[in-house]
């Protein structure tokens, strides 16, 4: 219907999460025979991102624009408004101070991480006043509608303390820390973003999995991209870019992470996973890591397409 109706819209903004922008710009675009959305939509000039950092899926998203847009990050949830873009130099977003929420974060460090996602009961609670520069925190919130010590789930570190400014940088169920990789989805979205630049491609989705193959403990990667490129190549070089960037999975790469594997399916897959899974939307976020179990139902439903 939105495909459909596109063009008798003169649309100037529009918000939402990026992944669901991009499916559907490009359903846009393919329903009017199109080189872009401003075919469409010539005066579209604001795009207010949420839900998830922007920055992974800037490529894909810019590809699909015939000029720039003004793009305003915003953190926003049901429990509250929290962090807004002030400054259009910068991807960072202001904290909220004055809305009835309080802060509260927990380093971001894995003997702090239950399986599940949830924080231990010994973790440290740092205040607003002490928090560090480029330090990952779990955030949590109490809230003057009854809210206490909520984990609302997201990490974020501060760019700039005095300005109070931050970026989120993942999820805490979201973090990969089997044999002791270290992973979170910070250091995988930078990878990612790796890999675009190095190939020249776009990668707006992707999953992965620890999964063991004769024994042995291997990161197992899909990449979502419609790029044709060897897949043996990508995984040396996604293997290199997380082992300069992160210390503690170049030294589990050295012992129990044996390997990396990655394979290439059309970003669309994903869209049609979550749908499966009745969580097709505006407001879904993929899973960016899986246990084993379910990797394998993932794995399954990609051979069935």
């Amino acid at each position: 219907m939105i495909a459909k109706n596109a063009k008798t819209w003169d649309i100037g903004a529009i918000s939402g999460i990026p992944s669901w922008m991009e499916l559907m710009f490009k359903k846009v675009i393919e329903y009017h025979n199109v080189d872009n959305i401003h075919d469409i939509w010539p005066n579209f000039q604001v795009y207010t991102s949420g839900g998830v950092a922007f920055e992974p899926y800037e490529k894909s998203f810019n590809a699909l624009l015939a000029h720039p847009v003004t793009v305003i990050d915003t953190y926003l949830a049901s429990e509250g408004f929290m962090a807004y873009q002030q400054r259009p130099e910068t991807h960072a977003m202001k904290l909220v101070l004055d809305n009835g929420i309080y802060f509260e974060f927990v380093p971001f460090k894995a003997e702090y991480i239950n399986e599940d996602g949830s924080i231990t009961d010994n973790a440290p609670v740092v205040q607003l006043k002490d928090v560090k520069e480029e330090e990952d925190y779990i955030l949590l919130i109490s809230t003057v509608s009854g809210a206490w010590r909520y984990l609302i789930g997201d990490t974020i570190k501060f760019t700039d303390v005095s300005r109070h400014e931050i970026k989120i940088t993942g999820r805490t169920k979201f973090f990969l820390n089997v044999v002791g990789s270290q992973l979170s989805v910070n250091k995988m979205n930078d990878a990612i973003q790796d890999l675009e630049k190095k190939y020249d491609i776009e990668i707006p989705e992707f999953t992965l999995a620890a999964v063991r193959i004769d024994g042995d403990f291997h990161h197992s990667w899909y990449l979502g991209t419609d790029a044709e490129l060897n897949n043996e190549e990508l995984a040396e070089a996604l293997d290199n870019s997380l082992k300069d960037a992160n210390k503690n999975y170049k030294v589990a790469r050295s012992k129990a992470l044996k390997g990396v594997k990655v394979t290439t399916i059309p970003p669309n897959h994903f869209y049609e996973w979550n749908a499966l899974n009745k969580k097709k939307g505006g407001q879904v976020k993929m899973e960016r890591v899986m246990n084993e179990e379910k990797f394998a139902q993932w794995e399954e439903f990609i051979a069935g397409l």
